[in-house]
């Protein structure tokens, strides 16, 4: 008798994984986009660009305070509650910009929006694709971390168009409609666990235990839930190593980018080149995170995420070079290597945490945590970065240190990889 074939179901997570997406993109705005406004708001409320810095210092300072609550919120509250908070804060964030006339209303404005990027960035988005993704979790998390690259991609060129008819606090309103289409609604389609939707990770039949990825790859086991609690962690030496890791590839990568304008400045490139490289650095980390995070799915993610780091130290190192060579084949040369290099970075080191602590019952804590780190690294790097351009009147020692927080992360890699292979050997 011959088999009949049973027809593939379409897999709700991957509607999940877009829905995650487009909220995660419309967290940028703060980022990306009000930086366009706050020129005008500078010069409308008399503020000095140091007033002005403050602002996104403080966003990365709180959100790196309230990191460790949000992981503890996932672990012990719906995660689609999580997202609620998030894009409530966005949206008053923004309409709070739109009636900002002091600077104290200024900090409360990145105050909130950092609140709304914790409660629905990357904390609850790698929760989700861990409860939803095994096989394809690499991928899923490439795909997932585009989010950044493409709001940065989109909403600025958005809040340019209204700029050219609309005032800046009009242009602020307009953003917070266009964060409630790109988050509310997408939140209308989040599940929280695949059996949710009859069905297992990566697709299947939840009723049979039938698993059908669209994929030839076999799936892994499932990992049993651990006990293992954020306690425990922190007497584990490996916890220590990935708080190391991350925060290595953190304080390399959004100092560098918070300041590559200025640096351009500096060696002289005109504000048009600016942005073509600019543009050339984020269109390729949209390809690194999509290639890196697929290429974890097929070998192992410790040695991708040194391929990784050191192409994040190389593309440092080239930035740092066109201080003396500011030619234009090197600009470019480094926007490329810098941009795969630290989109590869960022992907892996999210799915490093996942795998190691994705079966805790602790792991929104854990996360949180790690978040925690990155986030403090970047408060201190680019205050670093800040400090060593006033005192020296370039970037050259400065952007060597980002040269070398890369290569610290990949000696904690090999580290925890020694760890994972004396594991193996004691069991």
């Amino acid at each position: 008798m011959t088999a009949t074939m049973q027809p593939r179901r379409f897999f709700y997570g991957w509607i999940v994984l877009g829905a995650i997406f487009l909220i995660y993109a419309s967290g940028t705005i703060g980022v990306t986009t009000i930086p366009l406004l706050n020129v005008k708001l500078r010069t409308e409320l008399g503020l000095d660009h140091a007033q002005i810095a403050l602002g996104p210092s403080l966003l990365f300072f709180i959100m790196a305070c309230l990191s460790p609550f949000a992981g503890i919120f996932l672990d012990t509250l719906n995660p689609k509650r999580l997202l609620i908070i998030g894009w409530v804060s966005f949206i008053g964030a923004l309409c709070l910009y739109s009636q900002i006339h002091s600077f104290w209303q200024y900090m409360v404005f990145y105050g909130l929006y950092a609140l709304g990027s914790v409660c629905t960035g990357v904390i609850p988005g790698i929760y989700l694709i861990s409860k939803w993704f095994r096989v394809h979790r690499g991928i899923a998390t490439g795909i997932f971390t585009v989010g950044s690259s493409f709001g940065g991609t989109i909403f600025p060129r958005i809040a340019g168009y209204f700029m050219q008819t609309m005032s800046w606090q009009e242009t602020a309103l307009a953003m917070a409609g266009v964060t409630a289409a790109f988050a509310v609604i997408p939140w209308l389609f989040v599940r929280l666990t695949p059996e949710s939707m009859n069905t297992v990770p990566d697709g299947g039949d939840a009723r049979s235990g039938a698993h059908t990825p669209n994929s030839s790859k076999p799936a892994p086991a499932a990992a049993p839930k651990t006990d293992e609690t954020l306690a425990d962690a922190f007497r584990s030496l490996d916890f220590y190593l990935i708080l190391l890791i991350t925060a290595a590839v953190w304080f390399s990568i959004q100092p560098l980018i918070q300041h590559l304008s200025f640096h351009l400045k500096d060696i002289g490139v005109e504000p048009s080149k600016a942005g073509a490289i600019s543009s050339t650095l984020f269109f390729c980390s949209i390809f690194g995170k999509l290639f890196f995070g697929w290429l974890s799915d097929y070998a192992d993610k410790k040695n991708i995420l040194l391929i990784a780091t050191l192409n994040l130290a190389t593309g440092a190192f080239l930035v740092r070079q066109t201080s003396f060579i500011p030619e234009e084949w090197l600009l470019y040369t480094a926007a490329v290597v810098y941009g795969l290099g630290f989109s590869g970075s960022f992907t892996m080191v999210q799915l490093l945490v996942a795998e190691r602590y994705s079966a805790s019952t602790s792991f929104g804590k854990i996360l949180g945590f790690v978040t925690t780190a990155d986030s403090f690294a970047v408060v201190a790097g680019v205050s670093l970065l800040g400090f060593l351009r006033t005192s020296q009147g370039s970037y050259t020692f400065a952007f060597g240190i980002m040269v070398a927080a890369p290569l610290v992360a990949m000696l904690c890699v090999l580290a925890l990889k020694q760890l994972s292979r004396s594991a193996v050997v004691k069991s």
